[in-house]
């Protein structure tokens, strides 16, 4: 049997899975939004969607939303995050974190109101780290591991990628069968 090509196949869009990857470094970033929530253990977080917010990879996560969003508005997803946890161990890193964003904004000065950070830019540093896909692949993302002030961020080596300690076993994921 041969397949019947489709009356509008010269008039779609070719998706070709290729999109630009934001590479490892430092980039001047904006916090998009900020919200203060939950971890799954309970403990007080703050959550920020951030974005890039100058030179070639700016807007980097608003337009894969966008993209998204074109494909499938109800599964599209904002991908820049962070995550910074608020109390116990995690305060001085926290603290570090505020200090940093305030160093980065003339005249800013944190309210403990988590709003007051909207819009503020800071300097990220993002790493490349392997993890385990739900096809049970090894797979890449690049995310963001740091915030530090935005002074000299772009100037800074990219950290090592992190890679998974054991994965060996993934060649026993798949099987050495082919699905179909």
């Amino acid at each position: 049997m041969m397949m019947n090509k489709p009356a509008n196949w010269d008039s779609v869009e070719a998706i070709t899975g290729e999109y630009k990857k934001l590479p490892a470094g430092g980039y001047v970033c904006s916090i998009v939004r900020a919200e203060c929530t939950k971890s799954k253990n309970g403990k007080e977080m703050l959550k920020l969607a951030i974005d890039i917010a100058e030179g070639e990879y700016k807007d980097f996560y608003l337009n894969q939303y966008l993209q998204e969003q074109e494909r499938n508005k109800e599964q599209a997803k904002w991908r820049g995050s962070y995550y910074q946890l608020t109390e116990g161990d995690s305060m001085g890193r926290f603290k570090g974190m505020l200090l940093n964003i305030e160093k980065s904004n003339s005249g800013y000065k944190w309210n403990w109101n988590e709003k007051s950070l909207e819009g503020k830019l800071f300097g990220g540093v993002f790493r490349e780290e392997e993890y385990i896909n739900r096809n049970g692949g090894l797979s890449t993302a690049v995310k963001l591991i740091s915030i530090r002030p935005v002074e000299g961020i772009t100037d800074i080596e990219p950290p090592a990628k992190k890679v998974l300690e054991n994965n060996n076993n993934l060649a026993e994921n798949f099987g050495e069968e082919i699905p179909f």
